[in-house]
């Protein structure tokens, strides 16, 4: 069987950066199942950022928290859960890393990166808004989430979360281009389980990478919903394309993503529009 050492591991990304897929990839490799697993079954309880799960281990209600008193709370409870968890445990988060807040005992981290153009777009379906707003917003370093089932959480800008994340030394981190995922899930797949000590043959890998295609979860989710699309969207599993980009963004838009995060989109392999057409 596929498994995974015990221990407290961030999968980090910005938002729209590949971050549900890898957790359906993972799951459906640690279930060792003849069938996809339900896209409607991901544990709830990988979330660290749910309001019920903070105020069951803290005994707090969050609202009545000064953000200084939620970061410290936050962190304790980051190393609780590190310090008695008995399985993996696979966290997903869209926190820009700070220790202050995520603390230092996880075993590692897991980050997703995903060209800002391509996640522009992937973000503004989501949240239903402008590709201009959706740009201001990964290019604001305040940037932050807070719904009615989630304790506020700092994001920041685009360019400031992947730093923040492949440039910290708390923690070692396997980065995972969301590109390289799509050309060869089985390849990177492979990378993240060996990363973390599990084990899984070649073929487990193979079938967790089948049960997980887009077209799979699109299936389900035509059938049964998925639980984490917002009330606007008319589908969370999108489309997935790489470089949608070049057909989507205005020259302004590009010229916006590419003066803020330029020296991080190269360092990762994303080159500018005028130099990608040259």
């Amino acid at each position: 069987m596929a498994s995974l050492p015990p221990g407290l591991v961030w999968l980090a990304s910005y938002p729209k950066s590949g971050n549900t897929w890898m957790r359906v990839l993972l799951a459906n490799l640690l279930a060792n199942g003849d069938r996809p697993q339900n896209i409607n079954a991901l544990p709830e309880e990988e979330h660290l950022i749910s309001r019920w799960r903070f105020a069951d281990e803290t005994l707090i209600e969050p609202d009545l928290l000064s953000q200084k008193e939620m970061a410290s709370l936050r962190r304790a409870q980051a190393d609780y859960v590190a310090a008695t968890v008995t399985k993996a445990f696979v966290c997903k988060t869209h926190a820009r890393f700070d220790e202050e807040v995520l603390g230092r005992s996880a075993r590692c981290a897991i980050y997703l990166v995903r060209d800002p153009r391509d996640a522009a777009i992937s973000m503004s379906h989501h949240m239903g808004v402008s590709l201009d707003e959706t740009i201001a917003r990964m290019t604001d370093p305040a940037a932050h989430t807070a719904t009615p089932l989630q304790i506020r959480t700092r994001i920041g800008d685009w360019a400031g979360h992947v730093g923040a994340w492949t440039d910290q030394n708390v923690l070692p981190v396997l980065t995972v281009r969301y590109e390289d995922l799509r050309t060869d899930t089985a390849a990177s797949l492979s990378r993240v389980v060996a990363f973390l000590g599990g084990e899984a043959t070649e073929a487990q890998i193979q079938r967790a990478v089948g049960y997980s295609g887009l077209e799979e979860l699109q299936r389900q989710e035509e059938a049964r919903g998925f639980r984490e699309r917002l009330a606007h969207q008319k589908r969370f599993f999108r489309s997935g394309l790489v470089g949608e980009w070049r057909d989507v963004l205005t020259e302004s838009q590009l010229s916006v993503v590419e003066q803020h995060g330029l020296k991080v989109m190269k360092r990762w392999g994303y080159s500018r529009a005028l130099d990608d057409q040259g």
